[in-house]
């Protein structure tokens, strides 16, 4: 099925899930099955799209090296690409390493020769057809006691990314005395550009566009924002016009991958926060570590790195709520699991909900509940032995009331979480998490296990 649909000509979006939906099947397959599978695509499917097809090899397998292939095939040909298409790629193997269904040991050193380097390309291509110029500080300039915070995304205060920039904003205007202006820049592709699968779609909130201020805990925040599309004729221009006027000591990212913040780097003083565990595609002055880390030995951060331990925006653990579980449906004899995060149709995958499975087995009391958005697992949780012991929550506007009546929080394997993790700590429910991803750095070495069993 999957090598008759990437021999049909892709025409919609459509088409390109139905493709992404037949790879993510391999998921759950023994990692060989995977691997031969993969190998018998070029022959199944003559005629692919080069991008379609090895983008494809590489989410069945988890391998690597089909990313090198298809990068020599891109940058051959780079001068030619569109801007949106390079930035839609690069993305969606960002976005693959983000959702840890990569085998980092199928290429050591990726990051370092490959990722890090096209990132790079695509910043000089954007110079080289915008005729972008950074603005400089005047020499022998006074400071402004300005800086600015950038960011490719700002969403709400629903978004656990957009509460901690403001967070960050708030630090730096009362503990370093700084004025602060936000820019919310949009860069990453909101549409598919490419026919890298799985496709990847930044979301924009369009009520944020010019010039705003924002309101948030009793603060208010200058915010410059701009909803054009992705890299659009002007938009970056119109950002560096801003900073030239702003003329901030120094530039802040929040994030990897910030296109108009790298841009200004060598012009003005950076910064870059990240925001998850693993190394960071920045090209700022300092590029702090998220937390826990260890100073990379090798590779573009070796000047930059700082260690450093990334400071979480709690919605509901301060101060500690008294929750009720009759209000979330809850026997108070049960010993209850929570699974948190906004990418459980990705993260809640088969490995994970058969050792809850098994774990049901030993623990009659037991239960979980899944708190965030999704769309497919609540029919995955149906077809379990223990279906009657899964329950979907869907979006949960106090995490703090929930996490106060629950006995564990339980992280799948995945990078993100340790904002949620940061609030169970709070709330007084036990962590358990496998190692790897932004968890075990907030909640430390005696809450890891190193598998599922």
């Amino acid at each position: 099925d999957l090598a008759a649909a990437l021999r049909r000509p892709v025409t919609s979006g459509h088409e390109l899930k139905a493709i992404e939906t037949l790879c993510e099947a391999f998921l759950d397959r023994p990692r060989a099955e995977r691997a031969r599978a993969a190998r018998e695509l070029p022959r199944l499917a003559r005629g692919a799209d080069t991008v379609l097809l090895l983008s494809a090899m590489a989410a069945v397998s988890g391998d690597l090296r089909y990313y090198d292939e298809l990068l020599d095939a891109v940058e051959g040909n780079i001068a030619q690409s569109g801007l949106e298409g390079l930035l839609h790629i690069h993305a969606g193997i960002g976005r693959q390493l983000f959702l840890m269904r990569m085998n980092p040991a199928s290429r050591p050193g990726f990051f370092e020769e490959r990722q890090f380097p096209f990132y790079r390309r695509i910043l000089d291509e954007i110079r080289r057809r915008q005729a972008i110029v950074p603005p400089a500080r005047r020499a022998g300039g006074a400071d402004s006691g300005r800086v600015v915070l950038v960011t490719n995304q700002f969403l709400s205060l629903r978004h656990q990314p957009s509460r901690d920039l403001l967070s960050y904003a708030a630090l730096l205007e009362d503990r370093c005395g700084r004025e602060v202006v936000i820019l919310n820049t949009n860069i990453m592709p909101t549409e598919v550009h490419s026919l890298f699968v799985p496709s990847f779609a930044a979301s924009v909130e369009p009520a944020f566009s010019g010039d705003q201020r924002i309101e948030a805990d009793g603060r208010t925040h200058r915010m410059l924002s701009s909803v054009e599309p992705c890299v659009s004729p002007g938009k970056i221009a119109g950002f560096m016009e801003a900073i030239a006027a702003l003329d901030p000591d120094a530039v802040l990212s929040l994030g990897g991958s910030c296109v108009v913040a790298d841009l200004m780097a060598g012009a003005r003083p950076t910064l870059c926060i990240p925001t998850t565990t693993g190394a960071t595609l920045s090209l700022a002055d300092i590029v702090l570590d998220f937390g826990g880390g260890a100073a990379p030995a090798q590779g573009p951060l070796v000047r930059s790195w700082r260690p450093f331990r990334f400071l979480h925006s709690l919605a509901g653990a301060t101060p500690r709520k008294e929750g009720s579980r009759a209000a979330f449906g809850l026997d108070e004899g049960a010993f209850v699991c929570a699974v948190v995060g906004n990418r459980l149709d990705e993260e809640a995958d088969g490995a994970f909900l058969a050792m809850l499975d098994a774990l049901f087995d030993r623990v009659p009391r037991a239960v979980a509940v899944f708190a965030g958005h999704a769309d497919a697992l609540p029919r995955r949780l149906a077809a379990a032995r223990h279906a009657a012991r899964l329950r979907c929550l869907g979006y949960v506007s106090d995490m703090g009331a929930l996490l106060a009546v629950c006995d564990a929080y339980v992280n799948p394997r995945r990078t993100g979480g340790g904002a949620s993790a940061a609030e169970a700590l709070a709330a007084g429910a036990v962590p358990l998490s496998l190692p790897g991803g932004d968890v075990p750095s907030v909640v430390g070495r005696h809450f890891i296990h190193h598998d599922y069993g």
